[in-house]
């Protein structure tokens, strides 16, 4: 007796030390939504734009608002093409409105717009993956897993089109997954085309269900379903256009991206560093390993995701945000492989279990220690002195607002009278490729037109490096017909306010009054 009580004693033991793997995993995860969470929360409160160029599309969704219209003259002010689909300016505009009617600042509630279709996309990932493997538990795991990819917490709050559209992606897929069948999937083919008319990249979900229905020898659902998302698309953009009859315009100068491989692979390399990835890769393994239909089109989902992103990213434009749909489709991959590790684990000598859990450890640990070390410092810089930062900038931005200004800060050049580039990066891209041409503003410039010119501390000097992934927010002649006919009249906030050589270069008493002070010889 006293040898079989050991025994279970052992056993015991054992089994604890197992659940250590996945138990240890969950904590991980947690603190990954934490981090996710802290990161919403500081975007939330950012009285600037949280990311670039946040202020160019929202004042985009204005303009629809006001005027109805989305495809303004782009040789013409503001010069600003547009790069998203037209729902998602569409889909943006009720916040917008609904901000204008509650007198909340349209930044704010446009942002927890997107953070509403964040939350969307991970309550889809749950259903989803409790529809497939009929567990709650694993869909948990698999709800965790989507909100654990680190650069999240950044971009939760950025006014762009990428979580409305992976929402009806995910939605697609859903529907999908009820209706097979049964019926004519035909509500779940509609909504994999609205999500290319809220951004044109999004094409792995329409595309994995009509490669599965072609795996499965369901070559009239197949051609049914590429018809009806084919006719989703055509019949969308057919009304934009009929609406809007420069659409055409802004999708021609989209035409011959620039491409540029050396940052996409650094993007690229943070991107495979996720929690998410090796378990989706083991996920990948198990579904062809059991191969039950259903979980082979989650597959096919991940894997398309991946090739689209990893194709879009070589864009000069392209950033970690074009991994969102990889992110979330993996997760769907990544909770049953937990599952079915943790499993396997009970029936494996401890020794490499104990392997595992430190390889993982070993792995994820710093990159977690560096979110939380960066997170704590930025909550340390957005709640110190707050209100006051945030009422010097309100001043900023009121002293100059209704003047003729430039800038290479999306943010303030909305502020102009009329706005002139406010998305600065695109209009030096366009002209790289020839669609654009700064003349007109650099003869501007030239003329001493705008009563202030505003710019980074160091930018006009070329301190900004080679800008973003090689292309400079304003290309050399605007830079030397500013240091030409400008001149720097005072610093505020890491930012320089030039002014015209012919005037009296004295700073605006408004500028003195909250701290633009001139700049050291």
């Amino acid at each position: 007796m006293r040898r079989e009580a050991s025994t279970d004693g052992g056993v015991i033991r054992v089994l604890r030390w197992q659940s250590l793997l996945t138990v240890s995993v969950v904590v991980l995860l947690l603190a990954c939504a934490l981090s996710t969470a802290i990161g919403t929360a500081l975007g939330l409160a950012k009285f600037k734009d949280q990311g670039y160029p946040d202020s160019a599309t929202l004042f985009k969704v204005g303009e629809l608002v006001h005027s109805g219209h989305i495809y303004p003259d782009p040789d013409r002010p503001p010069y600003l093409v547009t790069i998203y689909g037209p729902l998602t300016y569409v889909l943006l505009a009720p916040p917008y409105m609904l901000a204008q009617a509650t007198g909340v600042t349209p930044q704010v509630q446009v942002r927890l717009g997107i953070v509403g279709a964040f939350c969307l996309c991970v309550f889809l990932i749950f259903l989803i993956s409790r529809r497939l493997h009929n567990s709650r538990s694993i869909a948990w795991l698999c709800a965790l897993f989507a909100v654990s990819a680190l650069p999240l917490g950044s971009w939760t709050t950025q006014i762009r089109g990428d979580f409305i559209a992976l929402a009806f992606s995910l939605l697609s897929i859903y529907w999908f997954l009820l209706a097979n069948e049964r019926t004519q999937p035909i509500g779940a083919a509609i909504c994999a085309g609205i999500a290319l008319l809220v951004k044109q990249t999004f094409v792995a979900a329409p595309f994995t269900i009509a490669v599965w229905l072609i795996y499965r020898r369901r070559y009239k659902d197949a051609f049914f379903w590429a018809m009806v998302v084919a006719l989703t698309v055509i019949g969308g953009n057919a009304i934009a256009w009929w609406h809007e009859p420069l659409m055409l315009k802004h999708l021609a100068a989209l035409r011959r991206p620039i491409l540029e491989y050396r940052i996409a692979l650094d993007i690229f390399r943070d991107a495979i560093a996720q929690p998410v990835v090796p378990f989706a890769a083991l996920g990948g393994l198990v579904v062809l390993w059991k191969r039950v239909p259903e979980t082979i089109l989650l597959l096919i989902y991940c894997v398309s995701a991946w090739l689209v992103a990893i194709l879009t990213l070589t864009k000069v434009g392209g950033n970690i945000n074009y991994f969102w749909e990889p992110f979330l489709a993996s997760a769907m991959l990544a909770g049953p492989a937990l599952y079915e590790l943790q499993s396997r684990a009970n029936r494996t000598p401890i020794i490499v279990t104990a392997m595992l859990l430190i390889l993982l450890l070993r792995l994820f640990l710093p990159m977690l220690w560096n979110d939380f070390s960066d997170l704590r410092v930025a909550c340390y810089a957005t709640v110190k002195d707050y209100q006051v930062r945030k009422n010097k900038w309100q001043s900023f931005v009121s002293t100059i607002s209704g003047r003729r200004l430039l800038s290479t800060i999306p943010e303030l050049t909305i502020h102009s009278t009329p706005p002139e580039i406010p998305d600065p990066f695109l209009n030096s891209e366009l002209e790289r490729r020839g669609m654009w041409n700064s003349a007109p503003v650099v003869a501007q410039i030239n003329a001493e037109v705008f009563d202030l010119i505003i710019v980074r501390k160091g930018e006009a000097q070329g301190h900004d490096g080679d800008g973003f992934r090689g292309i400079r927010y304003w290309d050399n002649a605007m830079w030397a017909a500013l240091k030409k006919t400008y001149g720097v009249a005072c610093v505020f906030d890491e930012m320089e306010v030039w002014l015209p050589n012919g005037g009296s270069r004295e700073i605006p008493p408004g500028l003195s009054a909250i701290g633009c002070v001139a700049p050291a010889k």
